[in-house]
């Protein structure tokens, strides 16, 4: 195992904070917008909005983990968003096949997308950082 973080993982907690930031963001204070702008049927402003704060926290956290340099202090949150990442993008590729009314299939694909790059990403340094190579 590698005891000190990668630059591309340094890179990747960085990138995925400003993605993060700026869905929470969206949700939190402009969901009505979004809402609009996406087509999304399933208007609930409260979730929305706690959804908004999920994001940033995840924000949050992964900018926490880009100040650091070891990976044993953030391998609890790369797991945490393999997981979180993994179950999000089955949850929004099984609610497009189910609800074909879901929203925009456009903007729906371009979340699956960020989801699934995320995913690999933080899959990807989990292992090479446990391999140790």
């Amino acid at each position: 195992m590698k005891e000190d973080i990668s630059k591309l993982l340094k890179l990747t907690f960085l990138i995925h904070f400003f993605v993060a930031i700026i869905f929470g963001l969206i949700f939190t204070f402009i969901l009505e917008l979004y809402k609009d702008i996406t087509g999304w049927k399933y208007y609930d402003p409260v979730t929305g909005r706690i959804l908004g704060a999920v994001f940033i926290g995840l924000a949050a956290a992964s900018l926490l983990c880009w100040r650091e340099t070891k990976w044993q202090k953030v391998k609890i949150v790369v797991q945490m968003e393999i997981v979180w990442l993994f179950i999000g993008t089955a949850v929004q590729i099984v609610a497009v096949f189910m609800f074909p009314n879901y929203g925009n299939p456009f903007i729906v694909w371009i979340q699956i997308g960020i989801l699934i790059f995320f995913f690999v990403a933080f899959a990807w340094f989990y292992f090479d950082q446990e391999r140790g190579k």
